[in-house]
């Protein structure tokens, strides 16, 4: 995965039983640290041949986290179980 800028303070916790990954832990700190959480949009593109790739990008930076499916998957999963209470996360419409 492919980040912005390290994280040094992350108070975002995984509340869901399992931990998050690292690279799921610095794009949430990224889109839900500071004064202004947002949403990231999840950009996604494939090959001809079905493979496809995906990204997170930042609304306010218009910065870009490269992830794989496991992430995406985590991601997700995230921003169900705790995007709106921390009004960040994820769209994945």
């Amino acid at each position: 995965m492919e980040s912005l800028h390290p994280s040094t303070t992350n108070p975002i916790r995984a509340e869901l039983g399992e931990p998050l990954s690292p690279g799921v832990r610095e794009i949430i700190g990224h889109l839900c640290e500071g004064a202004n959480p947002t949403f990231g949009d999840v950009l996604e593109w494939c090959e001809a041949r079905g493979d496809c790739s995906h990204a997170v990008a930042c609304p306010h930076c218009g910065g870009q986290f490269v992830i794989d499916e496991d992430e995406l998957v985590e991601l997700q999963r995230w921003t169900a179980e705790m995007g709106e209470t921390m009004a960040c996360g994820v769209r994945f419409n």
